[in-house]
């Protein structure tokens, strides 16, 4: 029960973790590999403020993203229940750039690093490059549906994994996530938009790692000691 909390404190590409942070069959990955020329988004940058409640708690989540999504950073900020119902901070960042998803913990100090074709939630969900051999397998499948979202009117995905405990419906205009409401092992979970800013110019600075952060190599990298490396300018 602890780790379905802990997921569902995070923006639906944490949501998603539990489904996708295996390594992917060499069919799922020539299915991505035929995609990944399409963009994430058809907008060329935003800047989108969302919100998260579950358990009546609540976790802000801010999304900046440029060049159509090839560079996108999501951070996350609020509480989850740890042991004898004490309330924790929880601070997260992940980085999409040059082709790897760097996963920050802001609390620990630490990040780890792995190759964007190496993980299939490696920057979460791509609607706009989803294969059928993964929407089938993931329970994933876009209704005919409508919802309006700060003015934007959105497709509704629906998910119902085949052997996971979650469900969820997504609100997404041109492939951007504005709205979810999610139930994970019985326990229910809203995301929803409050501001949304297109074609916003995004400083370049968002997207490197935090200075005195240090690195945990992944599995998939060569190096898996922990070191300190040179970061963002403070």
């Amino acid at each position: 029960m602890k780790n379905y909390i802990i997921i569902c404190f995070a923006f639906l590409f944490l949501v998603f973790h539990n489904t996708y942070s295996q390594k992917i069959s060499k069919k799922q990955k020539n299915d991505i590999v035929s995609h990944i020329v399409k963009n994430k988004y058809t907008i060329k940058s935003g800047e989108i403020l969302l919100f998260s409640e579950m358990q009546g708690m609540r976790t802000k989540i801010t999304v900046l993203f440029d060049d159509y999504g090839k560079k996108e950073v999501t951070e996350s900020i609020g509480y989850r229940i740890a042991d004898e119902g004490l309330k924790l901070k929880v601070h997260t960042k992940s980085i999409i750039v040059e082709g790897a998803l760097i996963s920050i913990d802001m609390e620990e100090g630490t990040a780890k690093k792995m190759s964007l074709d190496s993980y299939i939630d490696a920057g979460g969900i791509n609607f706009n490059a989803l294969s059928d051999s993964i929407s089938q397998s993931i329970g994933l499948k876009k209704t005919q549906d409508k919802d309006t979202v700060l003015g934007y009117v959105c497709d509704v995905w629906s998910l119902q994994h085949p052997t996971l405990p979650l469900l969820g419906k997504y609100s997404v205009w041109n492939n951007i996530l504005l709205k979810s409401e999610a139930l994970t092992a019985g326990i229910p979970m809203e995301t929803y938009a409050v501001k949304f800013e297109e074609n916003k110019i995004i400083d370049n600075s968002v997207f490197t790692i935090p200075p005195d952060i240090s690195i945990i190599e992944s599995d998939n990298t060569k190096n898996k000691t922990e070191e300190k490396v040179p970061k963002s300018k403070k």
